[in-house]
């Protein structure tokens, strides 16, 4: 019996990942458990096992971009045809993506084009912009549609012709709606029973999205000049949109604290002996979990109409990679004494840079901390990793003057730069958070331990 390959959904906030390379050709023959493909999504690279044994059929191409859910190839026993209509898997109610988001539309173009030849990339094109395959010649390889013919399509179809394509699931008031806000009715979810959008789900479609035709042509700008383009894909393009979304869904505000580092010195010079001596961001960090247990407050989710204060507190710890970086997670932080962390954060920073972080390794970070002072940065402005509610940024360790009375000496001092969201607290708190992180790092040996 076939077996399915599917595009896996690792992890709730994945709706889609890149099917990188193909490990085993066509036509040969895997065992159970043997990795077939390897994909990439916004936060790893891993690999995809066959769940049976025969001989490996390609449905997709490497390179291309697929929604989870979507069959990539199938395993087949000797002498077995692949099925011409991949099954799609059950997702948790609770998971929504974007296959569940299109059902309605599926179902109506089922019938007309479940053995129409379109390439993947060129059927969710068709969906996103609300296109009937079957109305469509192909100018591929035996009239196969490709993603040319559905941009061609569309940009000769009146929107009018394509909306006609939609209002058997969405009313006509929608449909005007829609128009008129320059919504994609497609992405639009529907809250009533039968299915069908309504002009109310236009209306919070608009409200609730941060990627409207609006808002989109707010930061989009007609090159000045000629010059090298290139594509923004894979980690730049997430990092691209998490940053902008998280700047634009928050009320960001940034303070700035001196901190004097000369007992932190002191106290890796005497730990020079131990296995896993700490860096100084792992000072920080063992800092700001106690901050945190202190300050709950900060460990912190923003939702629609109330805020989550959360249980654990995970702190991300910002690595940076040739094409962007990646935030590992050192969990339960305030339950690990300060060695506890170093090794935690070695072992993290190691992976992360041979591309070998597990899933878990990524996910469930309540605040993060994020360090340029190796690069010479005295203080900057962290953007909060959505959906924490603070970031703190970690400057360089200078040298500077203190004064006692009027004796001046010499110090050493680095600034931490705390950005916080101001819907969730205000800044007098925010400012007490920072003292106690500064209050930690100027007394060090009460991070040693676990209080």
């Amino acid at each position: 019996m076939s077996s399915p390959i599917y595009m896996p959904k690792l992890g709730l906030t994945m709706t889609e990942g890149t099917l990188t390379e193909w490990l085993v050709n066509t036509g040969e023959t895997v065992s159970q458990g043997q990795p077939v493909a390897s994909i990439e999504t916004d936060k790893i690279e891993t690999e995809i096992e066959a769940e049976a044994e025969g001989h490996l059929h390609h449905l997709c191409k490497s390179g291309e971009v697929f929604e989870c859910g979507v069959v990539l190839g199938w395993v087949l026993e000797e002498g077995e045809e692949p099925p011409e209509t991949p099954e799609t898997p059950e997702v948790a109610n609770d998971q929504t993506t974007a296959i569940e988001q299109n059902e309605i539309l599926e179902k109506e173009t089922k019938t007309k084009s479940s053995r129409i030849a379109a390439s993947p990339a060129a059927k969710r094109l068709a969906k996103e912009k609300g296109v009937d395959l079957s109305t469509i010649s192909g100018s591929g390889p035996s009239g196969r549609i490709v993603v040319e013919d559905v941009e061609a399509f569309s940009a000769s179809t009146p929107v009018d012709s394509i909306s006609e394509t939609l209002d058997t699931n969405a009313s006509q008031a929608a449909v005007s709606e829609a128009q008129k806000l320059g919504v994609d009715l497609s992405k639009v979810q529907t809250s009533s029973t039968d299915r069908k959008i309504r002009k109310s789900d236009v209306q919070a479609h608009i409200k609730n999205s941060s990627e409207s035709a609006s808002e989109k042509q707010s930061f989009l700008f007609e090159p000045i000049g000629e010059g090298e383009r290139t594509q923004l894909t894979g980690m730049r393009k997430v990092i691209a949109n998490r940053m902008h979304s998280s700047l634009q869904s928050m009320a960001q505000l940034t303070l700035h604290l001196d901190v004097e580092m000369d007992n932190v010195i002191s106290l890796r010079r005497e730990m020079q002996s131990d296995d896993e001596l700490p860096g100084y961001t792992d000072f920080v960090i063992a800092s700001v979990a106690r901050a945190l247990k202190a300050h709950p407050q900060l460990n912190s989710q923003m939702l629609e109409n109330e805020i989550l204060q959360l249980n654990e507190i995970n702190i991300g710890m910002a690595v940076a990679l040739s094409d962007g970086l990646v935030v590992p997670v050192v969990r339960n932080a305030d339950q690990l004494s300060l060695n506890e962390i170093a090794k935690n954060t070695s072992r993290l920073a190691g992976q992360a840079r041979d591309g070998k972080l597990a899933l878990e390794d990524l996910e469930g970070g309540t605040f993060s901390v994020s360090s340029l002072g190796m690069f010479g940065v005295d203080g900057f402005t962290p953007v909060i990793n959505p959906p924490n509610a603070a970031i703190l940024g970690v400057g360089r360790i200078r040298e500077d003057t203190a004064w006692d009375d009027q004796t001046p000496r010499k110090t050493s001092r680095m600034v931490i730069s705390l950005t916080w969201d101001h819907r969730v607290l205000d800044g007098a708190p925010a400012a007490d958070f920072a003292s106690t992180i500064k209050s930690g790092l100027e007394n060090p040996e009460s991070l040693l331990n676990v209080n």
